[in-house]
């Protein structure tokens, strides 16, 4: 097992552990902390009053970091079952159980339905989505899926890829509601 730190809010300097699993990439620090710099001070996230969704999750380092600055509603989903016990494990180990659901399956089996009932309250919804690189359709059509399942929220989607959409931002427009999708 690796280790990962958390870069800021109430778990800062904490450590959770990453699962030894060939497809997972835990986010470095410095990436991290780079990454929740834009969304609180380019997107201004108040991470309160948003529903974040953890997808392709690993080691839920990403989904910890949005606990830690606030957010009181994290679901984690992943399939593999390793990941899922690592997760588990650094929940239990900070002690933020009453802020997160943990979901082992397929992203793209995961009803919709499911979503919606954990973010009903919340106007906000941010998504992380990090699948394998290699599947590159999978990393469209989780999009295209969040940008209509939410399309009556804010939404923000973080996607980690490997292709030419490194550092930029996307805008899809759903009538009067704007999806931005932060490609790292």
């Amino acid at each position: 097992m690796k280790k990962c730190r958390i870069i800021g809010g109430m778990l800062k300097r904490r450590y959770i552990i990453a699962p030894d699993i060939p497809s997972t990439r835990p986010t470095s620090d410095i990436i991290k902390q780079s990454l929740f710099n834009v969304l609180i001070h380019r997107f201004c996230v108040n991470f309160e009053n948003t529903f974040v969704i953890d997808l392709f999750a690993g080691s839920g380092s990403l989904g910890i970091e949005a606990i830690s600055f606030g957010c009181k509603n994290v679901v984690f989903v992943d399939s593999n079952k390793k990941a899922i016990d690592c997760i588990k494990q650094n929940i239990q180990s900070l002690q933020i159980a009453q802020f997160s659901a943990i979901i082992c399956q397929s992203a793209e089996k995961v009803p919709n339905s499911v979503f919606l009932a954990f973010g009903e309250k919340y106007s906000n919804t941010l998504i992380f989505l990090d699948p394998p690189y290699a599947a590159k359709e999978l990393l469209y059509s989780q999009i295209a899926r969040f940008s209509d399942v939410f399309k009556s929220k804010n939404l923000l989607i973080v996607a980690e890829s490997d292709e030419e959409c490194v550092n930029a931002t996307y805008v899809i427009q759903h009538g009067n509601i704007r999806v931005n999708i932060l490609c790292m």
